[in-house]
């Protein structure tokens, strides 16, 4: 039984290292008298066209005149391109608002809805795209799950046989492993789907401000600092009361002893 164990492991082994690029793995498992033992074969794949698996990633960055009206305009073209915002920032550091959004836009859209961005633009100051091919991968976790699912269809029919208990749980310990790798394998095909469907671009745009109204800004802002550090510190001393009273109580035994020594002198 353990030699047929041992068996039945190095066939998953196997079957975890297979690429599915040019070779499809059959990974069969059967009952006989003595237990349980899964064979590896491999089978060649018929050759066909192959649609490439890209991820698409992007940035651009560039000036407005009124970021509130852009954000609108970036928000309805997103609509208008049936994607979504992920993400949503917004900070306005020196009294120049800025705005980063990220975008999720079909792939096959993308490049439509960049150029409609730039034409929100008072003048771009960068844009780059980035296309990862997982197209290799992709065909890998395709061919590995086919492959574990018929796994997973003769684990039920050899169940389906077992006599023993000890042949039930063995069988059910190794069908319970398989789903696992399933599961895993599916989730990672979701995300990829997910990826390869829809582009992601972060979209930062922002206002120049005046440089009086910047200084005005940065003054009252460093104003608001100074009162709130203050605050912070009243809070932090009243705090402390029950420190500040035991020091004092300590100061003064010691200045009553003090005058006490000098008077027995």
């Amino acid at each position: 039984m353990n030699r047929l164990t041992v068996i039945f492991v190095v066939g998953l082994i196997l079957s975890g290292c297979n690429s599915g690029s040019r070779y499809k793995m059959e990974e069969v498992a059967t009952m006989n008298a003595d237990g349980f033992v899964a064979k590896t074969a491999f089978q060649p794949t018929p050759q066909a066209s192959i649609e490439r698996k890209l991820i698409k990633t992007g940035s651009i960055e560039f000036e407005v005149d009124d970021v509130q009206k852009t954000k609108l305009s970036v928000t309805d073209l997103v609509k208008q391109f049936n994607g979504y915002i992920s993400s949503d920032d917004q900070n306005n550091y020196g009294g120049s608002p800025r705005y980063s959004q990220i975008a999720r836009i079909p792939s096959d859209k993308l490049d439509d809805f960049i150029a409609k961005i730039e034409g929100l633009a008072k003048k771009v100051d960068s844009k780059s795209i980035s296309t990862q091919d997982v197209t290799e991968e992709f065909i890998d976790v395709e061919t590995r799950l086919s492959t574990k699912k018929e796994l997973e269809a003769r684990y039920r029919d050899i169940l389906k046989q077992a006599k023993t208990v000890k042949d039930i749980l063995e069988v059910e310990t190794q069908l319970n492993n398989v789903r696992g790798e399933i599961e895993s394998m599916e989730g990672r095909l979701k995300y990829l789907s997910s990826q390869v469907s829809f582009s992601t671009l972060t979209i930062t745009y922002y206002q120049t401000v005046s440089g009086n109204f910047g200084f005005a800004y940065r003054f009252f802002n460093t104003f608001g600092d100074g009162w709130n550090s203050l605050l912070d510190f009243i809070i932090g001393v009243l705090s402390a009361w029950p420190f500040i009273i035991m020091t004092g109580v300590i100061i003064w035994l010691f200045i009553r002893w003090r005058r006490r020594r000098k008077l027995t002198t």
